[in-house]
């Protein structure tokens, strides 16, 4: 294929690009806009890309980055205590995000990930990580409380003490503020658990 050593070397520079960027990038090779669907399919069938999202590819293996494609968006809930190392199990991608994405199961690269969608007032919390050599978004322990308790999802006692343990209660207490009433009623009955 005529422009594939240059488009491989240029994206497999960065984590993730969307259909526009490779347009773009072909384009000013000389490639048809027609050319350039071809061309994507051809690098997924061939070549390694993978579809992260709508419109977002990769030639990364790395699970790490599919919440890149929801932007704005952080790693949340069981993910957030895997990579914070509260509990042990692997959990899939939790990808929250205040994007329209349609919130559910889906596959990405692969694997399973799950989306769920927080309103912008409720997206706070965030620290970044190195996880797996990719500096991630992921919510703090005291956020991921909180997200528990927003999402009405329930932990077993063990997860949730490890969790609340790994809690700043002055933080907490900063954060269940920016809560609605139901929210905060939820954060004290998992302390209290």
């Amino acid at each position: 294929m005529m422009y594939d050593s240059d488009f491989r070397k240029y994206f497999s520079k960065t984590q993730i690009f969307s259909f526009k960027d490779a347009q773009r990038f072909l384009n000013k090779m000389g490639a048809s806009n027609a050319y350039v669907k071809v061309f994507i399919h051809n690098q997924m069938k061939r070549h390694g890309l993978k579809k992260v999202g709508k419109g977002r590819y990769t030639f990364s293996n790395n699970d790490a980055i599919v919440g890149f494609a929801f932007g704005p968006f952080y790693y949340g809930m069981e993910y957030a205590l895997t990579i914070h190392k509260l509990w042990t199990q692997m959990a899939n991608p939790v990808v929250v995000t205040t994007t329209k994405a349609v919130p559910g199961i889906r596959d990405s690269m692969g694997n399973t990930i799950v989306v769920r969608r927080i309103s912008e007032r409720m997206f706070f919390g965030i620290e970044w990580v190195d996880y797996n050599g990719v500096f991630v978004p992921v919510s703090d322990a005291e956020k991921t409380l909180i997200d528990f308790a927003y999402y009405r999802i329930a932990l077993n006692k063990e997860d949730l003490k490890n969790l609340i343990n790994a809690c700043d209660k002055k933080k907490l207490a900063k954060y269940a503020k920016r809560c609605s009433s139901r929210v905060r009623l939820a954060i004290e009955r998992l302390e209290r658990a």
